[in-house]
């Protein structure tokens, strides 16, 4: 699937998570389930790599 977004709404999105993404990883790693701490996990993992994208069409560095 394909999407395009212009220049204000990729950054609107990669500011929103850079905001999410900290908050997602301590909840991924404080839940006591072991279930929900992998879905979260893997939930971080998609969304910094969509972070990544929209940092290579933005001219932005890679995520830390």
């Amino acid at each position: 699937m394909q999407m395009t977004v212009t220049h204000e709404e990729a950054q609107v999105l990669s500011d929103l998570l850079h905001a999410y993404l900290p908050e997602l990883h301590d909840e991924a790693y404080k839940t006591e389930s072991i279930e929900l701490s992998e879905q979260l996990k893997h939930r971080e993992i998609v969304l910094k790599a969509v972070l990544t994208r929209l940092g290579a069409m933005l001219g932005q560095p890679r995520p830390c």
